[in-house]
């Protein structure tokens, strides 16, 4: 039975919220007027978030040759757009609980590898990389909505999933409307821009409109190269099937493709210990 997405918020009693410095570090992509000496002040204010970035901050993924103690040290070291993305990983992570019938630990690797896959395919077709970064490691939100507001169905719909068919055409079927919708309400809902609400929307199926959103063909590429890595399938596993028509409509070609694959498969988000 198919329910209106409103009725599925009615049903979630604690909608995820999010730390205001996180908020503000996502509204304020691209403001010139952004004082980045004040959000670092803000952010040492919130002592869980500090805690994790500073012990991201100090691992060996970074490699710094000195211990960092404060999350100004932080910016001096890695700069404010490093340490904007452990900002907000690490307040997504803080906000959303622990779902029955989800493994957390394996979704927030997946949501890693999504957004870190996406800035590298930003680089490559002239998108925003942060933009594309913050919508691949929010887009699957609506899937842990869908498994607090309607567990019944969540349930369902990834047996149908392990089956091998496709998530978004599972949850328009069952429910009416696909998780990366759920998520963009969610976004309106957090008041994010336009431009991330709409990536997000339609991150679960980007050629469904004649109009194209380069990032949001950015975040389903990348979502599909880490859902398929997850899986464990070789490279070329991945080719065999690789939406190369999304791809083209950002101008990489199939050879660009098969080629930079293994160095995509390479990367590493540095965020993992943020769910240890």
């Amino acid at each position: 039975m198919k329910v209106e997405m409103n009725q599925l918020f009615d049903k979630i009693h604690n909608l995820p919220q999010i730390p205001e410095v996180v908020r503000t570090l996502i509204t304020q992509f691209n403001d010139p007027k952004t004082n980045f000496d004040d959000i670092a002040k803000n952010v040492e204010k919130e002592q869980v978030i500090s805690l994790k970035v500073l012990r991201l901050v100090n691992s060996a993924h970074f490699g710094l040759s000195r211990k960092i103690g404060t999350i100004q040290e932080a910016v001096f070291m890695l700069g404010m757009n490093q340490l904007r993305t452990l900002v907000i990983a690490s307040g997504l992570v803080g906000s959303i609980p622990k779902i029955e019938g989800v493994d957390i630990k394996s979704f927030w690797s997946n949501s890693f590898n999504t957004a870190t896959y996406a800035k590298w395919l930003a680089a490559e077709s002239k998108v925003a990389p942060d933009l594309v970064f913050t919508a691949g490691l929010i887009s699957q939100l609506g899937n842990i909505l869908i498994h607090m507001g309607a567990p019944a169905a969540a349930s369902e719909i990834d047996q149908h999933v392990k089956g091998g068919n496709a998530r978004a055409v599972i949850e328009k079927a069952r429910l009416g409307f696909t998780s990366e919708e759920v998520c963009a309400e969610l976004c309106r809902r957090w008041h994010f821009s336009p431009d991330l609400i709409e990536t997000v929307a339609r991150s679960g199926n980007p050629l469904a409109s004649d109009d194209v959103s380069k990032p949001a063909n950015v975040v389903y590429l990348a979502r599909y190269i880490s859902e398929s890595h997850q899986k464990g399938l070789t490279v070329e596993d991945i080719l065999r099937v690789f939406p190369f028509n999304v791809a083209e409509k950002l101008g990489l070609s199939e050879q660009f493709i098969s080629e930079k694959l293994p160095e995509i498969l390479a990367l590493e988000s540095g965020l993992g210990g943020l769910v240890d």
